[in-house]
């Protein structure tokens, strides 16, 4: 039998990521409170919650009053249905955005999950698979507006609309659809998507009266109230990326990532630094080596002009982000604050998952759902709902 571990893993693993459960649940509460009571404001947890653990996410937004969680998966969504237990009265709606792959609708049944039906193939399996079963479920029907990318087509849609056995069988909980320009306020296809969204909605609902709509994802919650409809699909503005880039961010930072320095070190003389050499350190410069790379999360784009922070004060990467190890040049840094194990903010209060993804010519949803699984996790409690 091996021996106990002595050691704690904060003291083994070669970063810290922070994630502020409290930030997490006033972030839902926010987005809440912009769409209205009205809108039923869910949360996407898919990929398990942007890199940040689905289950203490989940949990902690159940708790918070939300009551309708979207994937992408149904492996993502069996495993939220673990984590909630049975399906029924009070229990989270959980629905899969990607809908069901050929011979797994009985699971989608069986576990109480909702599907999204983004196409005639999937329509008509699932119509097939109620009719056969005498299965009595909801289901969202998604039109693509714009996007090109899920949902049906004008045509599809009309068709299956004309035909009586087009839905014939299903229950549709709502109609949606996905803004691709949301980020972008000004930009014209928002409201193209919105007024096509509008007619489809409403020829739908000759046929299902009761239907719903869902079209505002975390940027469409900032874009005004004609997008918000019945139900919201935040995400991203949940984790404290920002849904509005042009503009200041009016979400609460969740993430705190901090590298420990391995090494430090002075240069006696102008040399190469990392792989490639194509970073020269001058002459006297000190460099802190971190244990963190991109098997972390980490870019190697980043390494071209990224930065993070010892306290207040702002240290570069030399040279190319490697797969374990990042070096900074901490030249500007008291030898007091550069201590074997002695932490770098890589995200932080000075620099937030936005500044990174920036610096390294992505977004935040990059960086948040690549970061590793190497770190030692703190999860921040959130209080109690009040």
């Amino acid at each position: 039998m091996a021996a106990p571990l002595s050691s704690r893993s904060e003291d083994r693993t070669g970063a810290v990521l922070t994630i502020d459960l409290a930030a997490l649940a006033e972030n839902w509460r926010l987005l809440k409170r912009r769409a209205g009571p009205a809108c039923d404001t869910g949360a996407v947890v898919k990929a398990d919650a942007y890199g940040l653990g689905i289950e203490p996410i989940a949990r902690t937004l159940k708790a918070a009053g939300c009551a309708t969680f979207y994937v992408a998966h149904l492996d993502e969504g069996l495993a939220l249905r673990t984590i909630f237990g049975p399906g029924g009265i009070g229990s989270p709606r959980i629905i899969v955005m990607h809908g069901p792959n050929p011979g797994t609708e009985r699971d989608f049944a069986a576990h109480g999950l909702i599907p999204v039906l983004s196409s005639p193939v999937q329509i008509k399996a699932w119509r097939g698979f109620a009719q056969t079963y005498d299965v009595l479920m909801e289901s969202l029907i998604q039109v693509d507006t714009g996007m090109n990318r899920l949902g049906l087509t004008a045509a599809e849609f009309a068709g299956l609309m004309a035909d009586p056995d087009g839905f014939a069988g299903l229950t549709p909980l709502a109609l949606m659809s996905h803004l691709a320009c949301a980020d972008t306020p000004a930009h014209p296809l928002n409201g193209q998507q919105r007024e096509r969204f509008a007619s489809a909605l409403a020829t739908f609902r000759l046929k299902f009266a009761d239907a719903k709509g869902s079209l505002a994802n975390s940027s469409g919650l900032f874009l005004g109230a004609g997008f918000f409809y019945d139900f919201a699909r935040p995400g991203a503005a949940l984790y404290g990326v920002n849904p509005t880039p042009a503009a200041a961010n009016p979400m609460i930072p969740v993430v705190r990532l901090q590298a420990k320095i391995l090494q430090v070190r002075r240069v006696d003389a102008a040399s190469p630094v990392g792989y490639g050499a194509t970073f020269q350190a001058p002459d006297g410069a000190k460099l802190a080596t971190v244990s963190m790379g991109y098997a972390d999360g980490l870019l190697r784009s980043w390494g071209a002009s990224g930065h993070a922070y010892v306290d207040d004060l702002r240290v570069t990467v030399a040279g190319r982000v490697s797969m374990d190890l990042t070096t900074f040049d901490v030249s500007n840094v008291p030898d007091s604050a550069l201590g074997l194990g002695a932490l770098i903010d890589i995200i932080g209060s000075r620099q937030t998952v936005d500044d990174l993804a920036q610096q390294s010519g992505t977004i935040g949803y990059e960086i948040l759902t690549g970061l590793g699984h190497r770190y030692h996790r703190r999860y921040l409690p959130a209080p109690a709902h009040k």
